[in-house]
């Protein structure tokens, strides 16, 4: 308790706070993977992750070289990066974020949107790849947790726009004005 009081103290000073005594946050992120998760990329790589990875890719760098297919280039190159390290990642919607609900409105419209034309063109093709690939793993006991992986896959497969994906978990630590410090 000391200690968080002497970093509240410390960061009430540091930061440029009103005059009014009102509450500030600071954000820390920080890795929330163990080694576990770390092992079970590693497999994941060495297993199958490395030809979902190269196809996601190359899928995304083709659709980056036209105008139209930039924007699902982008997505489908987030994906695949997504796809060298997914263990220990979490799925968070980006509009959640959003204060305002009429924006909120427009971003999940455009969201859907974006994901039907997805999930037409191109979205089912390698949802396709990464059933057959979670299908594989199955036959073995060891490749269980991977095709877990890849059945989870699957439903980014039909709905890239509107996600983030990381592996950051958020701490917020409150700060109060001090009067006493200037």
């Amino acid at each position: 308790s000391d200690s968080l009081n002497t970093f509240s103290i410390l960061m009430a000073t540091i930061l440029p706070i009103s005059n009014n005594g009102e509450v500030r946050k600071l954000t820390f992120t920080h890795d929330r993977r163990g080694a576990c998760s770390w092992i079970l990329n590693i497999l994941w790589i060495l297993i199958s992750g490395w030809h979902l990875f190269l196809t996601w890719f190359t899928t995304g760098l083709l659709l980056c070289l036209t105008c139209i297919g930039i924007p699902f280039g982008l997505q489908v190159i987030k994906i695949s990066i997504f796809l060298l390290f997914p263990f220990g990642k979490t799925l968070e919607y980006t509009d959640d974020r959003i204060q305002d609900d009429g924006a909120r409105c427009c971003v999940k419209s455009c969201n859907c949107l974006f994901n039907v034309i997805w999930a037409i063109t191109v979205g089912w093709i390698l949802a396709l790849q990464a059933f057959l690939t979670g299908i594989l793993l199955c036959l073995t006991i060891v490749g269980i947790p991977f095709a877990w992986q890849c059945f989870q896959l699957t439903y980014i497969c039909f709905c890239p726009f509107g996600i983030d994906l990381t592996a950051e978990e958020a701490v917020v630590v409150s700060t109060t004005h001090y009067q006493g410090m200037r």
